[in-house]
């Protein structure tokens, strides 16, 4: 047995301390399994997403050109595997969202649906019919399939990663502060606002302010899936939570129980329960 010990607990959303406040994230250890593979693959492959953008970048020597093949194409596919991963993240965190939170972690999950419908059918578009159609054969191709702004396409996508990802990930905020997770919350907060803000290149036409939204999505946010899978890992205990072993049978409730004082050297709440990875 152990006993995981934390700082008084905080309030919920609504005011009031409720199941999974004081406790961290619900859900079963299951679902902390999925949350945390989910995380790490995400980190992985926004990872190979941003090195595969700078080579490409590198490799043209011009930042004011769409990338070329196969940089282009590789960052595609990662795309098209990551956006059921993102669904699946956001499924779990619905499902692990303390009391009080359902309705913010739902309407992530929304909101994630979302981009991951639009952004997939860009790139397998892109990948399966774009690549296979004489740009010739059709007037205005270039504003209905390039990577130049503007283009329609190209505008789909925009609205994917900086309207709805942004959104999906605000929303996403409140479940990790009543959580007692701010490393997580305010790195959420952090990409979510920059890829909301990248929306301004498109809206005044100043493409080149996009910038801060891909670095919202493809920078900061593979860094926060680092906490977000340590959150899940450590079964959802708050952080700034401690665990403290002690041995079977020598707690102070007597009958070979264990229990902790609330009110013992500070500590404000006390949960025993099985060891658990």
């Amino acid at each position: 047995m152990r006993i995981l010990e934390h700082s008084p607990a905080r309030l919920g959303l609504d005011g009031l301390p409720g199941e999974g406040t004081a406790a961290g994230l619900g859900g079963t250890k299951a679902d902390h399994w999925i949350g945390m593979w989910s995380a790490r693959v995400l980190c992985a492959f926004g990872v190979a997403y941003a090195v595969t953008m700078v080579a490409g970048f590198a490799a043209m020597g011009d930042l004011s050109k769409p990338l070329e093949d196969p940089y282009l194409a590789v960052m595609e596919v990662l795309i098209l595997v990551m956006a059921p991963v993102l669904v699946l993240l956001a499924v779990v965190i619905h499902a692990c969202a303390p009391d009080g939170t359902k309705t913010y972690s739902m309407t992530a999950l929304g909101w994630m649906l979302l981009v991951a419908g639009f952004t997939m059918t860009v790139h397998l578009v892109q990948l399966t019919v774009v690549r296979r159609i004489d740009p010739s054969a059709i007037h205005g191709f270039q504003y209905l399939f390039n990577w130049h702004w503007p283009s329609v396409l190209y505008g789909v996508d925009i609205v994917a990663w900086d309207i709805f990802f942004a959104l999906a990930l605000l929303f996403a905020a409140p479940v990790f502060h009543a959580a007692g997770q701010v490393a997580v919350r305010n790195g959420l907060l952090i990409a979510g606002v920059m890829c909301l803000v990248g929306i301004i290149g498109p809206a005044v036409n100043h493409i080149a302010l996009r910038q801060i939204g891909i670095i919202g999505y493809a920078i900061v946010w593979p860094i926060v899936c680092v906490p977000l899978s340590k959150a899940f890992r450590q079964g959802g205990l708050p952080s700034g939570a401690i665990a403290r072993h002690r041995p079977r049978g020598r707690g102070r409730a007597g009958l070979g129980g264990t229990s902790a004082d609330p009110a013992e050297g500070g500590i404000a709440a006390a949960t025993v329960g099985p060891e658990c990875g």
